[in-house]
């Protein structure tokens, strides 16, 4: 309490806050298991080998654990049901779209939220399709496997999807114990482990990076530097293909949504961590008064970006106060519109060295003599 009489001192801070951007990336696996079923949350791979039993789950966590990934592991698992017959195949596909749905509740059951989503050996369009629906209200990346394996199926099997989340393959790769696998999970891993280089990792991408856990690869295609090639037209459909040079690499970044109009998935990425930083962030705002909060919003908004700005993920960015948005009414109303226009900062996609062949330097031969 202060004094009633002499000097009293106050101190208030009125620095930006700071807002912290969440690195905790778990990665989701949805399939069979013959022990766990419902959604379970362990904080390592080794902890989720532990519990589980057999099943398409236990397949994909070895296929992590090769990698060696360091990661939180959700799973939502069910009883597969057995057998080979249509009516049975078509139930395990149900199942496994419940078992995505599920990853909903995710947040509110388990206190985490999944970065990626995994749904190996269940190859369906129902299945691609909810993993679209699920991960685009989670804001996270799945991967995905097609069942084609050559170009024309490729294509005509892509036709039918549209996506700016998904990391799409088709090959089969040899796991460091030999075993054939998809691709999927190693590039999930991969992906995982580039983001959590660094604070700011989610702004690198996982494409034209050497995978770990694997030996070799099975579905072999061609890839020709600096020639038209199969592995480039593949990639240009935005499909992920994995060749051997200087190790055995990712090779694809892109999306299949032209909604968007954003063509590479680590633009995704960053402007995901954004949304989910103010998101996390702004949140006190709500129900203070407008007059107390408008200008902090703003200044905390410029901090952040100047981080973003200063470590590489942004170019620059503009934050304003639109009038023709913020009219009387909408503040009236308590509605504060932001605008924040941002720019990404690029990745190399082609690297053009025009060489040309001149006789102008003949006399220099004579001058060295």
């Amino acid at each position: 309490m202060p004094s009633k009489y002499g000097i009293n001192v106050e101190l208030h801070n009125l620095s930006p806050k700071s807002y912290d951007i969440n690195n905790t990336r778990p990665i989701a696996l949805c399939g069979d298991d013959s022990s766990l079923q419902g959604l379970h949350y362990f904080s390592d791979v080794s902890e989720a080998i532990a519990a589980i039993g057999e099943g398409s789950i236990a397949n994909a966590l070895k296929d992590l654990e090769s990698t060696n990934l360091k990661s939180q592991i959700i799973i939502s698992a069910f009883a597969k049901k057995k057998g080979e017959d249509e009516a049975g195949e078509s139930e395990n596909i149900a199942k496994v779209i419940e078992a995505i749905n599920a990853l909903k509740k995710c947040e509110q059951e388990l206190s985490y939220k999944p970065k990626f989503i995994l749904a190996t050996e269940y190859n369906d369009l129902g299945v691609y399709e909810k993993l679209k629906q699920i991960a685009t209200s989670l804001r996270a990346i799945y991967a995905i496997e097609l069942n084609a394996t050559d170009e024309v199926g490729i294509k005509q099997e892509l036709d039918s999807i549209q996506t700016h989340r998904a990391i799409i393959s088709f090959q089969k790769v040899q796991r460091i114990d030999k075993t054939p696998r998809p691709a999927s999970a190693f590039l999930i891993a991969l992906y995982a482990k580039v983001m959590a280089s660094s604070d700011f990792g989610f702004a690198h991408t996982y494409s034209n990076k050497v995978i770990d856990g694997v030996i070799g690869v099975i579905d072999t295609i061609e890839y020709i530097q600096g020639e038209d090639c199969e592995a480039d037209r593949l990639r240009a459909m935005g499909v992920t293909t994995i060749f051997v040079d200087n190790g055995i690499r990712a090779w694809g970044r892109h999306t299949r949504d032209t909604s968007l109009g954003i063509e590479s998935l680590h633009s995704i990425v960053i402007f995901d961590t954004i949304i989910e930083t103010l998101l996390a962030s702004q949140k006190e705002a709500i129900d203070r008064q407008v007059a107390d909060m408008v200008k902090q919003l703003k200044d905390d908004l410029n901090s952040f970006y100047r981080k973003l700005v200063a470590n590489n993920v942004v170019i620059g960015f503009e934050i304003s106060l639109p009038e023709e948005l913020n009219t009387n009414e909408s503040i009236a109303e308590g509605e504060i519109y932001i605008k924040q226009e941002v720019q990404e900062m690029p990745l190399i996609s082609r690297v053009v060295n025009k060489i040309y062949r001149v006789t102008k330097y003949s006399t220099q031969l004579i001058k060295e003599l």
